[in-house]
């Protein structure tokens, strides 16, 4: 008798963990979808135009006059806003991922669109859609030099432990990776617009929190650009979550079947 309940148990446990795990991926398809549909219907707005509230502008980001232009941590660039992200492996072929250590380091900046001027801080819970650069070092393999001088100067980061035995590399596999925004780049934002004491009569705007809908974002895409990765990653996401979904409910079944 054991071992006929345990026949069953077995596929639905593994249907249950396949159902739930759909679930989940699919819901980040989901808000990922919707955002794209968020910002497609938020209209962009020129910087004289503003008002209080949700915004959205497009120009060129420069330093305000309280920032410091700082050097990016591994691959050195000019940067007024970085985020660095560190993993470690946890499966084959490079596909379980890990994060160990990750940073945002930002600086209050200044967005010109033509029209006028107003300033952005990057909160601790903003999406930043930048270009990455990863770097991916395989176990056992000796760190470019740009990596090693990141790890001296992180605390946070150990060196990973590496050996080699012949032409076998035995160690933990890592992936650092870098987003920057530059000075003088074309950057996209979303987020809520407060009026702020200036030094002149005119007024100024801050955008430092998320909107209603909790989005804030800042990206060297362009809107256009950026609506579409959205919607490719949560289609992505969708489909994933709905395969994972599919065979869960087939283990489930498969009992019965």
């Amino acid at each position: 008798m054991a071992p006929e309940i345990l026949s069953t148990l077995i596929p639905i446990s593994f249907g249950l963990f396949f159902v739930g795990v759909g679930c989940h991926v699919i819901n980040i398809g989901r808000k990922q979808y919707a955002r794209s549909d968020r910002i497609t219907d938020t209209n962009t707005t020129s910087i004289n135009g503003l008002e209080p509230g949700t915004v959205e502008v497009e120009g060129i980001a420069h330093p305000a006059e309280d920032a410091t232009v700082r050097k990016s941590p591994i691959e050195m660039n000019d940067a007024l806003v970085t985020r660095v992200k560190v993993e470690k492996n946890t499966g084959g072929e490079g596909t379980n991922w890990k994060i160990i250590h990750e940073e945002t380091i930002s600086e209050p900046l200044i967005v010109d669109d033509g029209t006028g001027e107003i300033r952005v801080e990057f909160p601790v819970d903003g999406e930043l859609v930048v270009e990455q650069m990863h770097t991916e070092v395989h176990s056992g393999h000796e760190p470019p030099e740009r990596i090693q001088r990141y790890v001296e100067t992180e605390p946070n980061v150990d060196e990973a432990p590496r050996r080699r035995y012949g032409p076998v590399g035995v160690g933990e596999h890592r992936r650092y990776t870098e987003e920057v925004i530059e000075p003088g780049e074309n950057v996209y934002v979303l987020g809520t617009a407060r009026e702020i004491q200036g030094s002149g009569s005119e007024q100024q705007y801050l955008v430092d929190e998320p909107t209603e809908a909790g989005d804030f974002i800042l990206s060297d895409k362009s809107k256009d650009e950026l609506v579409q990765q959205l919607k490719q990653i949560g289609i992505k996401r969708l489909a994933a979550g709905g395969l994972f979904v599919f065979i869960g409910t087939l283990c489930i079944s498969w009992p019965w079947l």
